[in-house]
């Protein structure tokens, strides 16, 4: 084989390699089931407009604008819904016949998002908020994560976490597991920039 072939072989070899990391980014996790006004997705540095059935991504970041909301049905039949101002990433979505490789896993940032769980084993579910990580057992909940100002003067963000049905565990930023087993609790953390964190629990 002559230099010239030989270059092409490995431009397609490259070629082929590209194609299927780009498959492997672009795997479908679900659509979006309502849109309204502007909503976006970010895959890897590319970005776009979602208009209404479009597909969204495992691994894309998924925000909405000012007056502007979504919402997502995922392939298990999770409804996951985003408000004004809001950023999630979907880390790791996967809908395995096999429970035990199921997961769904995702970071909310920013915002207001409402979630009513699917057909995944219940501790499949899991989200990563500034101040906690929770874990969910087929739940409908609701979650605000926003920045604040404390009393004097440092920053810090408020992570709202109200449970409507189900049961969830809470492992909060200090450390401190919290369990709800009931509908109508709500969990307050909030973290400061310098660390500092503090959680509470009130009834609705």
């Amino acid at each position: 084989m002559n230099r010239l072939s030989q270059i092409g072989v490995v431009l397609i070899a490259l070629a082929g390699f590209s194609t299927a990391a780009q498959a492997v980014e672009t795997i479908t996790v679900g659509n979006a089931n309502v849109v309204v006004r502007t909503v976006t997705g970010t895959l890897d540095t590319e970005g776009r407009k979602l208009a209404l059935a479009d597909d969204v991504y495992h691994n894309e970041l998924i925000e909405t604008a000012g007056d502007s909301a979504t919402e997502i049905v995922f392939l298990d039949q999770t409804k996951l819904a985003l408000g004004p101002n809001s950023s999630l990433t979907l880390d790791r979505v996967v809908y395995d016949p096999d429970p035990a490789k199921s997961s769904f896993v995702t970071t909310a940032t920013k915002g207001v998002f409402r979630f009513v769980t699917g057909n995944l084993p219940k501790k499949s579910y899991t989200v990563h908020t500034p101040s906690a990580t929770i874990g969910i057992r087929g739940t409908v909940f609701t979650l605000s994560v926003q920045p604040t100002v404390l009393a004097d003067g440092s920053s810090a963000t408020v992570v709202e976490f109200t449970l409507e049905e189900g049961a969830a565990d809470i492992v909060g930023c200090s450390g401190k597991r919290v369990s709800l087993e009931q509908g109508g609790l709500q969990l307050t953390l909030t973290k400061s920039d310098s660390g500092a964190c503090s959680q509470r629990v009130t009834r609705l």
